[in-house]
């Protein structure tokens, strides 16, 4: 696990080492056991260790044999002993046993796309390709890893980390209306944008080239989750692919835990760990009311399949604690409640190991969500027939658009924080633009099998990557922890997704399929709960927030987010709390917003201070930059 950072500059022909060790350097937490920094001319590559696979050998950058191919990574390949045996095999010598090195000997073998067909991995990937002068950028699959991209006149930069790229001054930090006005909507920034116009995202399954001397990426896409299909998998066959999946992701030369939270996600992975690895650390947290509460059935869990339990507990104390650090540490804005909890349970579980696995994905892959039920339970008989037989159907009637549809929902149902009106009136200004990413997306979930299948898919593209995952990933590696979710293998998430609707929700029971094939090792005590949903007492804990400042406008006015009407927010939240707090979750992201914003604007401005220094200090050595 680590933090990885690129320029090329054709402008000045070289990159300064001490503005790209700057940029490396903000990112310690990702990676604070080693550090790593590669030159050649105009391109400059480095970065940020966290060791977790060959503790000793494991640097980066690694080579190819014949030095033309430079690789860098952030993230795990679980299959790479299979395929360094496979290169091996094929006259290739390894120096080290890291996974990264198999990529650098992957690419000579196979070239890009040869090899990401082959992995299996979380990942975000930087190759140079020495030869043909070219850069290659790609991320995983389904997007567990961050890489983002800016460019502009001669230059380009990547980076595991925004504000790396943000600091630079020939990037702008103007904010974009659209993500402005999305973000507004489900509380965190879909697709390839970001929260700033000059800074893009390399999507889900997506990889970039850029060649040296004319750095404007072209985009390609190597993975694309196939829709329309359903079949059916029997039980031992899921079965087996979540064993493997959760085996796989095993893998470490350093203490491996699992986040057990008490539900079926969790409390699978968890007791497939626990078949290879007795006592495996599992970690709970807590809340103070019995309503929010589950870590009665992680400790049930843990008792069943002997695991070394940790137990916490968050409460308000907790919430006010937290929030300032936990925005401090995005390097975008999600306003996602349940990443407050999680960070105490990072920060707890790094204590005891490095590497945690959690259940993300099972909801969306398998059908968990409530508001799935409607689309389950809305096939006509044409519709069935036509399911069984693994063909097709129209879905007239699905959503257009990804948040100005007719009700204020995506089309996977999940409800907006605000309709377009709310949006306008917050921002000052209407949106109603598509991007040609939005319409990708409508056009690929419009070839699903059946409307199940299509909420599913929506969330998966958008959701998962751009809230969970972010979430997940942000949180847990501001403590230096690795996360991995062992749902999001490509088998896993292939078969799941294929399964015949009433094999994912039927009627009030969601996650059939998995639930069945659970029973194998979990006992019925949790194979017939409910699923209770992550829900916290925020309203209370919004309100005795705003018991703090003298004002409610001069709180926000005092962290005014350009792009934002903040005499609008102040009045909507002064509303809200006379009401009750009513609207929990527009409130909870409109603080978290400002607060990222307030923090985001200090990490960059200390960034651009040190990146000037670097340039200044090569300059004061006599060196060109």
């Amino acid at each position: 696990m680590c933090g990885i950072v690129g320029v090329i500059d054709t402008v000045a022909g070289r990159v300064s080492p001490r503005v790209l060790a700057a940029m490396r350097d903000v990112m310690i937490r990702r990676g604070p056991d080693g550090e790593g920094l590669y030159l050649d001319g105009a391109v400059g590559m480095a970065m940020r260790r966290l060791s977790i696979i060959d503790l000793e050998g494991g640097g980066q950058p690694l080579f190819s044999r014949d030095g033309d191919v430079v690789a860098f990574q952030n993230g795990e390949i679980y299959n790479y002993r299979a395929l360094r045996a496979d290169l091996i095999a094929r006259g290739f010598r390894f120096v080290s046993q890291s996974d990264t090195e198999v990529l650098a000997h992957g690419f000579a073998c196979w070239g890009a796309a040869g090899l990401l067909e082959r992995l299996d991995g979380m990942y975000a990937i930087a190759i140079l390709d020495r030869a043909r002068r070219e850069v290659h950028l790609a991320r995983d699959r389904f997007g567990e890893k961050p890489l983002y991209y800016t460019h502009a006149g001669g230059r380009f930069a990547y980076a595991s980390d925004l504000v790396a790229l943000a600091a630079l001054d020939w990037v702008s930090d103007e904010i974009d209306g659209e993500s402005m006005d999305r973000y507004l909507a489900l509380h965190y920034v879909p697709g390839e944008a970001t929260i700033f116009k000059a800074i893009r995202r390399v999507l889900p399954g997506e990889r970039l080239v850029v060649s040296i001397d004319d750095p404007r990426p072209s985009r390609h896409r190597y993975y694309t989750l196939r829709l329309g299909e359903v079949r059916r998998v029997s039980d031992r066959d899921l079965a087996a692919r979540l064993e493997e999946a959760v085996a796989s992701r095993l893998v470490a030369d350093v203490p491996v835990g699992v986040f057990l939270s008490g539900g079926l996600d969790s409390s699978v992975i968890a007791a497939i760990a626990a078949r290879t690895q007795p006592r495996i650390a599992t970690f709970s947290m807590g809340f103070e009311a019995d309503s929010h509460d589950e870590s009665v059935y992680a400790e049930t869990v843990a008792k069943a399949i002997g695991s070394d339990h940790h137990h916490f507990r968050f409460d308000g104390d907790s919430f006010r604690a937290l929030l300032p650090m936990v925005a401090a540490a995005l390097d975008e804005p999600v306003g996602d409640q349940a990443q407050l909890p999680l960070s105490w349970l990072c920060q707890e579980a790094r204590r005891h190991v490095t590497v945690a696995l959690s259940g993300e994905g099972a909801d969306e892959i398998f059908a968990g969500y409530s508001y799935y039920r409607r689309h389950a339970t809305a096939l006509s008989w044409r519709e069935r027939l036509a399911t069984r037989w693994g063909r097709p159907i129209v879905l007239p009637d699905g959503p257009r658009r990804l948040t100005d549809n007719p009700t204020p929902e995506t089309p996977s149902g999940f409800p907006l924080l605000t309709d377009a009106a709310g949006r306008a009136r917050l921002t000052g200004a209407a949106r109603r633009e598509i991007a040609e990413w939005e319409a990708g997306l409508m056009a690929w979930l419009d070839g699903a099998a059946d409307g199940l299948q299509r909420a599913t898919a929506a969330d998966l593209a958008t959701w998962l990557p751009d809230d969970l995952l972010v979430k997940f990933d942000r949180v847990s590696m501001a403590y230096s922890l690795e996360g991995r979710a062992p749902y999001l293998a490509p088998p896993v998430v292939e078969a799941g997704l294929a399964l015949p609707p009433a094999q994912r929700m039927n009627g009030a029971t969601s996650k059939v399929a998995l639930r069945r094939v659970a029973s194998r090792w979990l006992p019925p005590a949790i194979l017939e709960r409910p699923k209770q949903g992550f829900v916290l007492p925020m309203a209370r804990w919004l309100a005795e927030w705003f018991e703090k400042p003298a004002s409610i406008r001069d709180y926000f006015f005092a962290r005014a987010v350009p792009g934002l009407d903040m005499a609008e927010v102040a009045r909507l939240t002064q509303d809200d709390l006379s009401a009750g707090v009513r609207r929990e979750r527009l409130l909870f992201a409109l603080v978290l917003l400002v607060e990222w914003h307030q923090a985001f604007k200090d990490k960059r401005r200390d960034l651009a201070r040190r990146l000037r220094s670097g340039f200044d200090g090569e300059r004061a050595s006599g060196n060109d930059v």
